[in-house]
C-alpha cells in the first residue's frame, strides 16, 4: 500500500467567507434578531478567514442565519453539518427550548427546524464552536408553512433567553452536507499506518474543519461514519490507547454514527481503545459494521453504551479476534465467525448479547445480564453438533432452564445441541422451536502438593483411584510443578475417590479419600517428612 490517506465525502453549502448571500429566516419569528454581517475581522471564525454574524439584543427571541443551497439531496443516514457559536453561552436556551437549531427549507419563510443543542447539552471543544448535524427525514421540532423536500436553504438558529446589548454574538461558519464519512485508506510499515491522530490532524486543519473526528480534552470527539477502508482501497489501520467520545447527535438516523470496514484486504488493529457515548439520549449511539470480511483485531478495548456490532470472518482467509475487551450496556453482537477470548459483556440492552454461529470460538468470557436477555443465541450452524464452552461465567441469569428470556443459552438452532462445559459456570438454557439441548459439564479439580513449610513438592507420583479400589481414573508419573489438574464430568460430583501421592524417599506415602466437588475447586495436599529419610540411624 501507500501512505495513509484521510479524506471525507462532504459537499460545501457555504464557507462563511462570502461577502453576500446570507439571509435571515422570516417564518415563525426567526428574524427577531439582527441582520447578517459579513467578513468582520473582529469576530471569531472556525474555518477559512471569516464567519457570518448577527447581534442578538432581544430577550426570549430567535436569531437565524441561512444560505441558499442551489438544491441538495442528503444521503441516507447522512446529515447537514452546521458550525455554530454563541459567545455568551449562559444566554442560550436549553435543548428543550431549542437553544441551538438547524433550519432547512424551501425558502426563508417556509422551512423545518430541528433542535440540536442548548446550554444544558453541548460541550465546546473549540472555544464555543460546535459542529451540529441534522437529517431532514427526521421529524422536525418546528415548522413554518408547508415545506417540501426541496432543501433550497440551510442555516443555523439560536434561541436567546437574555439579549446581549453589545456585539454580534451569534456566529455561523462553514456548512456542508453528505454521508459524513471520515475515510481512512492505505497505510503500511514503511509509510506509517493509518491512525486516529492522522485523521484528526486533517480534520482540524483551518482549511477543512470537517467536524468528523476532532481532538478534545482526554481524547477525540467523533460523529458520522468512520470508514476504515473503502471498496476501492483497503486500509492498514493500527493504533492504540485512544479514547473516542461519540458526540451527542439527537436529530439523525440511528445508523449515522458508524464504524464500517468495507474491503477484504484491510487490516484493522485497535489496542486499548475506549469508545464512549457522551449522552445516551442521542439518536445514534454508534455501531460497528463489517460489510466485508477483513483482518480485525480488537484487544483490551472498551465499548460503553454503543449500539450493535456485526463481525464477519471468512474461514481460512480472514481473522477477526476480540480479546480482553469489555462491552458495557451495548446492543446485539453478531459473531460472524469472530473469536472472543477473555471478554466481558455487561447489561446488554438487546434480547440476546451475542448471536453465535460457532460456540467453540467463545472462551474465558464473563456475562452479566440486565435481567431480561440471553447471553448467547445459537443459530442453525449448531444443529446436531457438539460444542465446548471453556471457562465462561454468568451473573444474574435465570437459575434454571425454561423460557423466561433470561436463560444463558437460547438454543434456536432447530436441532439437538450438546454443550460440553469445561470450567467456569454451567449455563441454563432455553430451547426454541424444534431445538433440544444436552449439557455435559466438567469440573476442574486442582491439587497443590506441598510440604509442612508450604513449599511445592515436585518429583512425586500422583494417582487418583475409585475409592477403595485399584481402578485408576487419573495419574502422572512425575509431578513437575507441584500442581496437578484433574477434570471430570459434573455428573460424578459427590462421589468419592482416593488421592495418592508417592515419593521415592523424603516424604511419607500419602493416600486420602476425598469427595469430588460440584464446582471448580483447589485442594492442598500436605505431605509429611519421612523421618527415616532425614535420620536413617
Amino acid at each position: 500500500m501507500a501512505s495513509p490517506s484521510y479524506t471525507e465525502d462532504l459537499t460545501d453549502i457555504a464557507t462563511g467567507d462570502e461577502a453576500s448571500g446570507w439571509v435571515e429566516f422570516t417564518g415563525n419569528s426567526y428574524a427577531a434578531q439582527g441582520a447578517p454581517a459579513y467578513q468582520d475581522p473582529d469576530y471569531p471564525f472556525i474555518q477559512g478567514s471569516f464567519s457570518v454574524t448577527q447581534d442578538c439584543s432581544k430577550d426570549a427571541s430567535v436569531g437565524s442565519l441561512g444560505y441558499p443551497t442551489g438544491g441538495m439531496t442528503v444521503p441516507t443516514d447522512g446529515a447537514v453539518f452546521v458550525w455554530q457559536n454563541y459567545m455568551v453561552a449562559s444566554n442560550v436556551g436549553t435543548y428543550a427550548q431549542g437553544g441551538f437549531r438547524i433550519v432547512i427549507g424551501d425558502s426563508v419563510s417556509v422551512f423545518d427546524a430541528w433542535y440540536v443543542g442548548g446550554v444544558d447539552k453541548e460541550s465546546y471543544p473549540y472555544g464555543g464552536w460546535i459542529c451540529q448535524v441534522a437529517n431532514p427525514t427526521i421529524t422536525p421540532d418546528d415548522t413554518a408553512g408547508s415545506p417540501t423536500p426541496t432543501n433550497a436553504y440551510v442555516g443555523g438558529a439560536v434561541y436567546v433567553t437574555t439579549g446581549s446589548s453589545k456585539g454580534e454574538v451569534h456566529n455561523v461558519d462553514v456548512m456542508r452536507y453528505g454521508r459524513g464519512s471520515a475515510i481512512f485508506e492505505n497505510g503500511d510499515l514503511g509509510n506509517g499506518y493509518a491512525n486516529i491522530a492522522g485523521f484528526a490532524a486533517e480534520n482540524d486543519n483551518n482549511i477543512n474543519r470537517w467536524g468528523l473526528i476532532q481532538e478534545t480534552a482526554g481524547g477525540y470527539l467523533w460523529k458520522g461514519r468512520m470508514l476504515l477502508g473503502t471498496g476501492a482501497n483497503p486500509v492498514d489501520f493500527r493504533d492504540s490507547n485512544e479514547t473516542i467520545f461519540i458526540q451527542w447527535t439527537p436529530k439523525v438516523t440511528e445508523n449515522f454514527n458508524l464504524i464500517e470496514i468495507q474491503n477484504i484486504d484491510s487490516y484493522v488493529s485497535m489496542t486499548g481503545f475506549t469508545f464512549q457515548v457522551l449522552d445516551v439520549t442521542t439518536a445514534s449511539r454508534g455501531k460497528f459494521l463489517m460489510s466485508a470480511p477483513a483482518d480485525v483485531y480488537l484487544d483490551q478495548c472498551t465499548f460503553i453504551d454503543m449500539d450493535s456490532f456485526i463481525f464477519d470472518s471468512t474461514t481460512d482467509v480472514n481473522t477477526v479476534a476480540i480479546t480482553a475487551s469489555a462491552f458495557r450496556r451495548c446492543g446485539e453482537i453478531i459473531q460472524g465467525g469472530a473469536t472472543f477470548d477473555e471478554c466481558s459483556f455487561n447489561n446488554s440492552d438487546s434480547t440476546t448479547t451475542i448471536q453465535v454461529d460457532n460456540l467453540n470460538l467463545i472462551s474465558d468470557c464473563d456475562f452479566a445480564s440486565d435481567g431480561s436477555n440471553h447471553a448467547m443465541e445459537l443459530d442453525s450452524n449448531h444443529a446436531g453438533g457438539s460444542f465446548t464452552l471453556l471457562n465462561c461465567t454468568y451473573d444474574s441469569y435465570a437459575p434454571s432452564n425454561g423460557s423466561t428470556g433470561n436463560e444463558v443459552i437460547y438454543n434456536n438452532s432447530g436441532g439437538h445441541v450438546t454443550l460440553n462445559i469445561s470450567g467456569g459456570d454451567v449455563p441454563t438454557y432455553r430451547n426454541g422451536s424444534g431445538s433440544t439441548t444436552t449439557i455435559v459439564a466438567s469440573v476442574v479439580w486442582t491439587f497443590e502438593i506441598k510440604n509442612a513449610n508450604n513449599e511445592f513438592v515436585t518429583g512425586s507420583e500422583f494417582r487418583i483411584y475409585n475409592s477403595g479400589t485399584i481402578t485408576q481414573v487419573y495419574g502422572v508419573e512425575t509431578v513437575t510443578t507441584g500442581t496437578e489438574v484433574y477434570s471430570f464430568d459434573q455428573s460424578l460430583a459427590g462421589s468419592n475417590v482416593d488421592v495418592v501421592v508417592h515419593t521415592v524417599d523424603e516424604y511419607l506415602y500419602f493416600r486420602q479419600t476425598l469427595t469430588r466437588p460440584s464446582s471448580n475447586t483447589t485442594s492442598v495436599l500436605v505431605l509429611s517428612v519421612d523421618r527415616w529419610y532425614d535420620n536413617p540411624t
